[in-house]
């Protein structure tokens, strides 16, 4: 166990490396590096932004919300060289939890598990491994989050985590999560409510918005199943969806 969690953090430091030194040959052109906010311990929230601010669609990555769940990094440094279709926007928001990464920890420097400290149904949870902080909105990095998401109002956010193997299709529409899942080839399911998590507050609060989960399974993402990311992730970029918008069937 010691050595796979320090392989993950290995792992992780390399591609937030990749991300944190985006301005270098291979980024996208027209990219730029925005500063949303500071962590606990003082370290930057940054996000690579690809395409132009009169796009009028745009679509979120947070790459590791959760300091020990980060292989969405590599999706996401992936996708700095890529160039978006007309009219979208592409917001790669890597480190959320810079500190909870430095420290190989599920948590923020206060010991606070971010996908409960979300506003929406907000619940005081005292579990260490799931505690919500001592209000809703508590933590820098949440706020951070909030105030980036109600700017930019995203049509897309998708929320990479581990290691369920699956996308949640948690709301909004809930045929672009079952579209992404086909192509990542993840099993497409509704997992049950949580309170105070991300998607939850941004598909209560953005209506007409589509906000999801993409659990990876544990380890690295290797390149057959970036691959299939990067596919998945165009697919959302250019408005594709599968199926009912309500149901919860794959």
């Amino acid at each position: 166990m010691v050595v796979a969690v320090a392989v993950l953090t290995i792992v992780a430091a390399g591609a937030a490396a990749a991300l944190a030194t985006a301005g270098a040959a291979g980024t996208a052109a027209g990219s730029r590096r925005v500063v949303i906010g500071r962590s606990v311990d003082g370290r930057a929230i940054s996000a690579r932004v690809i395409g132009p601010d009169s796009a009028p669609r745009k679509i979120l990555l947070v790459g590791c919300i959760h300091g020990n769940e980060c292989a969405g990094l590599r999706i996401l440094s992936a996708l700095m060289s890529s160039s978006p279709p007309p009219g979208v926007q592409l917001w790669l928001l890597g480190e959320l939890n810079p500190d909870g990464t430095a420290a190989g920890t599920r948590q923020n420097a206060h010991g606070v598990d971010l996908n409960r400290n979300f506003p929406y149904q907000w619940q005081r949870v005292t579990d260490p491994t799931y505690y919500s902080g001592p209000a809703p909105l508590s933590e820098p990095e949440t706020r951070a989050a909030v105030k980036l998401i109600d700017r930019i109002k995203p049509a897309v956010t998708i929320w990479y985590h581990q290691h369920q193997d699956l996308v949640d299709m948690a709301g909004g529409d809930r045929g672009v999560a079952r579209r992404y899942a086909q192509l990542a080839r993840l099993r497409a399911t509704c997992l049950p409510f949580l309170p105070g998590t991300a998607p939850g507050w941004e598909n209560h609060v953005l209506h007409g918005t589509t906000s999801f989960v993409v659990e990876l399974p544990a380890g690295p993402v290797g390149p057959a199943a970036l691959a299939h990311h990067l596919r998945a992730v165009e697919a959302i970029e250019r408005g594709q969806r599968s199926g009912s918008r309500t149901s919860c069937a794959p």
